[in-house]
């Protein structure tokens, strides 16, 4: 194995619905945030159902981590590990009994997860007292919303970092990974609250619309990610990597691929969105667009651990 990566992990689909909730609420928290500080009122119900979304996506994250890990205290050994120092490594940060291992793609992202989870939960909570009629901190929500949208970041580009980490053929070369899940995180959170606006009518067609302008803008970058990808791993120039990558674009993971992640997730909600149908902001059309973002976003992450993880 080379320096610096990890051992292969074997990932059921779980993950895969981890990774994509995760996604879904950095992207869904940031865009929030964005909205909130571009202008609260103009975009209440952005903001709103943002940050809603964000926490309620981001809660099955510890759960699903616990039940693909067998025991809850293997969770808490991702954020400490109770361990003689000397079996720790040089990395480690000792916190008492307790060692903190910052540098470590899992442990950092278990803190991470935690982190975001605060964020998005004080975030909803004022929401959802201004909303109740109680009185909103503006300012606190806007620091915790600017410190939420760094772990937002994190939380929706981190998988595609650790699968890069990993020593499976396809993610050796996988430089775009994180990007391309950064993209999916953007596209599949905004999607999200546009759905749910649409479904409950609650929004003024220019912010919805608006919305919809950034997430065609996320999928255009998708879609440039993905290129990308394909094209550092395509270059690689090793027999095993040109299997693996086979197994995604022309093997059995080729026609959920093609079709599911980039036909109905990106290239049909693009053309919707150029035709000037979303810019209209009619609902039904709206929730059919964001809709198929959602699957494609959940396809393309699952194929592409999938066809690694068959190699």
């Amino acid at each position: 194995m080379e320096p610096g990566l990890l051992k292969s992990a074997d990932w059921p689909v779980l993950i895969d619905l981890y990774f994509f909730l995760g996604g879904i609420a950095g992207g869904a928290f940031v865009i929030a945030t964005i909205a909130n500080l571009l202008g609260h009122e103009r975009y209440r119900d952005i903001v709103r159902v943002g940050y809603y979304i964000a926490f309620l996506a981001v809660i099955p994250g510890p759960i699903i981590l616990t039940v693909d890990l067998g025991l809850p205290t293997r969770f808490l050994h991702m954020l400490m590990v109770a361990k003689p120092s000397l079996e720790i490594g040089r990395d480690a940060v000792t916190v008492g009994p307790f060692h903190l291992k910052p540098f470590s793609p899992m442990n950092a992202g278990a803190w991470a997860l935690l982190a975001f989870s605060a964020c998005a939960f004080l975030a909803a909570l004022d929401v959802f007292l201004e909303h109740r009629g109680g009185r909103s901190m503006r300012t606190f929500r806007g620091v915790v919303g600017v410190i939420g949208t760094f772990f937002g970041f994190f939380l929706a580009a981190y998988p595609g970092v650790l699968i890069g980490a990993t020593a499976r053929p396809l993610f050796v070369s996988a430089h775009w990974l994180g990007a391309l899940f950064l993209a999916v995180g953007a596209s599949t959170g905004g999607a999200a609250i546009a759905l749910i606006l649409s479904v409950l009518g609650a929004t003024r067609r220019e912010a919805l619309s608006r919305l919809m302008r950034f997430t065609a803008f996320a999928l255009v970058v998708q879609l440039a990610a993905l290129a990308l990808f394909i094209l550092s791993v395509s270059t690689a120039g090793s027999a095993g990597i040109a299997r693996a990558l086979a197994q995604l674009i022309t093997g059995p993971y080729g026609l959920p691929f093609w079709l599911g992640a980039v036909v109905v997730g990106i290239l049909v909600p693009l053309a919707l969105h150029l035709g000037g149908v979303t810019r209209k902001a009619a609902p039904a059309m709206t929730v059919l667009v964001s809709v198929l973002i959602l699957v494609g976003g959940f396809v393309v992450k699952y194929v592409i651990i999938a066809a690694g993880q068959a190699t």
